[in-house]
């Protein structure tokens, strides 16, 4: 019923079709994978300012706590103090960091990104692209109508011939 003309069209159609979803598959990776890169690189950012601000207070408080006692002692102060933060840090380390992280990954992953807020030239451009659209689209139903109304035409031959023929022999067998 169909020739090799439309089953070479639909076949095009389905490889665009194809490309454009694999395209967007490709897309979307690379944006989710670019925004949890960005969030690990903010953390390493966060980490090592944090660790510059720590030094400077490990030193500043060693240089208080020795104008009391010996340097040295200061110094053992301070690191028993950084020892006991660091205990609790691991001991709290899925509520502090692996929860919040595992949590902004997955909403990175499983979520789209919110729409931009349009403005006046991205609405007239988008306009300029839906009424192209619009004309592609016309013209792909004008091809779809002209292949419908093509094989609605041969289907119609072929009954007609298919009738011609059954008359053709119920003719010969009625007048014998």
């Amino acid at each position: 019923m169909f020739n090799r003309e439309e089953y070479e069209y639909l076949l095009a159609d389905l490889q665009e079709y194809g490309k454009t979803c694999w395209e967007q598959a490709k897309l979307t990776v690379l944006d989710k994978l670019g925004r949890i890169a960005g969030l690990l690189l903010l953390g390493l950012t966060v980490i090592l300012i944090l660790f510059a601000v720590v030094a400077a207070g490990s030193v500043a408080l060693i240089s208080v706590l020795s104008g009391c006692m010996p340097v040295w002692a200061a110094a053992l102060i301070v690191a028993a103090i950084w020892l006991l933060l660091l205990v609790v840090v691991i001991c709290l380390r899925k509520q502090l960091f692996l929860n919040p992280m595992f949590a902004a990954i997955a909403a990175i992953l499983f979520t789209n990104r919110p729409k931009r807020k349009i403005s006046v030239d991205s609405v007239a451009q988008q306009t300029e692209l839906l009424r192209y659209k619009a004309g592609e689209q016309e013209k792909v139903i004008q091809r779809d109508a002209e292949r419908i109304q093509r094989s609605w035409t041969g289907f119609f031959e072929h009954l007609a011939a298919v009738r011609n023929v059954v008359g053709n022999v119920l003719g010969r067998i009625f007048h014998r």
